[in-house]
């Protein structure tokens, strides 16, 4: 059976950003009145591909080398199984290292799902600019993703060694990228921003990412303040995801 690169990798580029913003009422889950905030989630399957291709840099607000990604109906065993949302999953490229970076600012790795495709651990390192602060192997298998919690706080870019592996579905918290989609919020609202020379982007959400995922424009329409474009919204009990989609 072909695996990897033999059969599997997309064309075309989506430029896109998702951000997962989960939030409940307070008298639903918390007393105090405060909010559960997640951070971005990437699950590579806006990128549209009828076969595999190497993510471009700037997809999701970050600069990939050697990370690849397919639609699960290319790929084999091994990568299959390390697919959590479809159709897509993410790859390094002829099992080689694998990395990927902001052009400026920080963010935390908070976790992934990652599935060994020949069976070795990985090792994911963490640096921030030059300076090398979190190193460490992980045990996954190739019986399917494993969910690995990192927390590697104020980094810069994340480098993986170790094999070939399937990652997917990845949580990013703290600074957003340049020219990402910022989700923050104000008293009973929640303010999403985004550069106003993305001209071509459109803000969507939806309240699921259950295959098949039905993504919907935002109302109101955006307005400009202080440079950026605007959307303000009260938030309700309902869980929302958002995104930026070309």
């Amino acid at each position: 059976m072909k695996t990897g690169l033999d059969r599997h990798f997309p064309t075309g580029n989506q430029i896109y950003m998702k951000r997962n913003l989960m939030f409940k009422l307070a008298l639903t889950f918390l007393a105090s009145g405060a909010i559960a905030f997640a951070g971005q989630l990437i699950t590579f399957d806006d990128l549209a591909t009828s076969s595999y291709m190497p993510i471009t840099n700037g997809y999701a607000g970050f600069n990939w080398t050697n990370v690849w990604v397919a639609n699960s109906v290319y790929l084999g065993d091994g990568y299959l199984s390390g697919t959590v949302s479809s159709p897509n999953v993410a790859f390094n490229g002829f099992g080689a290292d694998a990395s990927f970076s902001v052009a400026s600012g920080t963010f935390t790795l908070t976790s992934a799902y990652i599935t060994s495709v020949n069976g070795a651990n990985i090792t994911v390192k963490g640096y921030n600019s030059s300076t090398l602060v979190y190193n460490k192997a992980y045990p996954v298998n190739d019986a399917g993703p494993s969910l690995v919690t990192f927390d590697y706080n104020d980094i810069t870019e994340v480098y993986i060694t170790g094999g070939k592996f399937a990652i997917d579905n990845m949580t990013i918290n703290g600074t957003v990228p340049v020219g990402g989609l910022t989700i923050t919020l104000s008293g009973a609202n929640v303010v999403l921003t985004w550069p106003t020379n993305a001209t071509s982007l459109t803000l969507q959400s939806t309240t699921n990412l259950v295959s098949p995922v039905v993504w919907a424009g935002v109302s109101p329409a955006p307005v400009v303040a202080n440079g950026q474009n605007t959307v303000t919204n009260a938030f309700s009990g309902t869980q929302q995801y958002f995104r930026l989609s070309q």
